[in-house]
């Protein structure tokens, strides 16, 4: 599977982090992350008899220069059972250290400024707080 994402079409760390939102409250979320052309679109959908997981698919969209609107017709890559848990510790962890390379100089070269920070720590203190999910493991 092939997947490569660019921020040139839209901002993957602002869509990551409200399917990390989705995977905290419990809510069907979709996003497309755009490549140049096409890219990857994810979506997790909640369990309703297994409240602790969800449903994670991974489908490809078609080759396209800019927003894309998911139709349906995408080619599901992967779908998937996962803890919810899980899935957002994966996900947290991943932005978390992006954001942390960034504060340096030799990681920001040729890279997009604003990464959502304070974002992204209001959604980790959610987390921490969290009843079911919490605490969160990254402080």
């Amino acid at each position: 599977m092939r997947c490569r994402i660019s921020d040139v079409f839209s901002d993957p760390a602002s869509e990551l982090l409200k399917l990390c939102r989705g995977v905290l409250a419990n809510e069907v979320v979709s996003i497309a992350l755009y490549d140049e052309p096409g890219g990857p679109a994810l979506s997790v959908t909640p369990d309703a008899r297994q409240k602790h997981t969800m449903l994670l698919i991974i489908q490809e969209f078609p080759l396209c220069h800019g927003a894309h609107e998911l139709t349906g017709d995408e080619k599901t890559i992967i779908s998937i059972r996962v803890k919810r848990k899980q899935l957002l510790g994966l996900l947290m962890a991943e932005l978390w250290k992006v954001g942390r390379f960034l504060l340096e100089p030799s990681f920001q070269k040729d890279r997009q400024q604003g990464f959502p920070t304070e974002t992204l720590q209001a959604l980790n203190e959610e987390w921490d707080a969290h009843e079911t999910l919490g605490p969160s493991f990254l402080k």
